[in-house]
């Protein structure tokens, strides 16, 4: 384990709401051996070695993930520590998206071992096309603003489009380099929530890895009108957490008055027209899981309905529920659902909110 510097976030979080911060990390301070159960080995020779991480295989652009760190990629902090050893060309870097159709690698590179690290690059990967630039404007692959040994290196998004990376050259808590790359958001949809390390040289070593991500409870999609003209709306008090410590209350406003109703939610979004004449979209994709029926109370044709769930006590009593047990980084998606005879297939949907766990 080497020195710690302190260190903040700078990434703006561009999201309806937001709260606890869920953290994975690793300082690989550990005897000599196999990474461990935290890291899934997906190409190359990985281990610990004198309490740092270490590449030691030949190939270039060999991956290891975590595996359980997972966020949404604008809401996340990641942090590693790189180290030349000026024993050969080699760079080591952080992995951000994996798990989806593109990737992204920000890595630092040393291509002349009598002055340590010499070169950044801010490279993406599709499915069929090998590492390179996005469209986007800044840092695609670059020399070093000036050379180091070792550096912390954070990589954050100053917005859904904006990469920023900082360098801390000397352990200080003080950015020492600062580089970034626009059109992040043209490469986003494909984004997988997963992170992990990249290397390339039998000389790479790394420490520290570290990501922080948001907890966040997000609304999307879209709410129908009812056939009385209410369009219901949901909203969450908070993010849930995985320890269940903390109040996670699920609510529709805004519902048909004196209506048998419920929630519903699953593990993936999928926005969908609910029926070819309605106005309601379909937020969650299949399968999905519901909560008990619940009458949304007030007044027969007001909009002065409501459906509430108390996520905690739901997930407390149904530990078989979908997707349980819910761990730091786990996300559901989850919508209400109320009757309302006189629309396609007699009911109504509210919008939806994305809702991932804190520790």
């Amino acid at each position: 384990m080497r020195a710690m510097g302190s260190w903040c976030s700078l990434a703006a979080v561009v999201l309806l709401a937001s709260g606890a911060r869920a953290q994975w990390a690793d300082s690989f301070n550990r005897p000599d051996g196999a990474l461990g159960a935290d890291w899934s080995v997906v190409s190359g020779v990985w281990a610990v070695q004198s309490q740092s991480g270490a590449h030691q295989s030949a190939g270039s652009n060999e991956i290891v993930q975590h595996v359980h760190a997972s966020a949404p990629y604008a809401s996340a902090v990641v942090q590693l520590d790189v180290i030349a050893q000026n024993a050969g060309n080699q760079f080591s870097g952080v992995l951000i998206g994996l798990g989806g159709a593109d990737t992204i690698q920000v890595k630092i590179q040393d291509q002349d071992t009598a002055l340590g690290f010499s070169n950044i690059a801010i490279y993406h990967r599709t499915s069929s096309v090998g590492w390179g630039p996005w469209t986007g404007t800044g840092t695609s692959f670059a020399a070093l603003q000036s050379h180091f040994d070792s550096a912390r290196m954070r990589v954050s998004f100053l917005n859904a489009d904006t990469l920023r990376v900082e360098l801390d050259t000397n352990f200080d808590g003080v950015i020492d380099q600062t580089y970034s790359r626009t059109g992040v958001s043209t490469i986003a949809g494909a984004l997988g929530d997963r992170f992990g390390i990249v290397a390339w040289g039998t000389t790479a070593l790394f420490d520290n890895f570290r990501v922080d991500g948001a907890a966040t409870a997000t609304v999307f999609c879209t709410a129908g009108t009812s056939s009385n003209g209410c369009q219901p709306s949901i909203a969450a008090s908070a993010p849930p957490t995985a320890s269940a410590t903390t109040p996670c209350v699920l609510s529709v406003s805004n519902v048909d008055g004196q209506k048998s109703g419920l929630f519903f939610y699953g593990l993936s979004p999928l926005p969908q027209p609910w029926c070819a004449t309605g106005s309601s979209f379909l937020c969650v994709k299949a399968p999905t899981a519901r909560t008990p029926t619940q009458s949304s109370g007030g007044s027969v044709s007001q909009c002065d309905g409501s459906l509430t769930l108390d996520w905690n006590a739901f997930v407390g009593g149904s530990p078989g529920t979908l997707g349980a047990p819910f761990s730091a980084g786990s996300r559901v998606y989850v919508q209400g659902w109320f009757r309302d005879p006189p629309s396609c297939k007699g009911t109504s949907l509210s919008n939806a909110v994305a809702l991932t766990f804190a520790p």
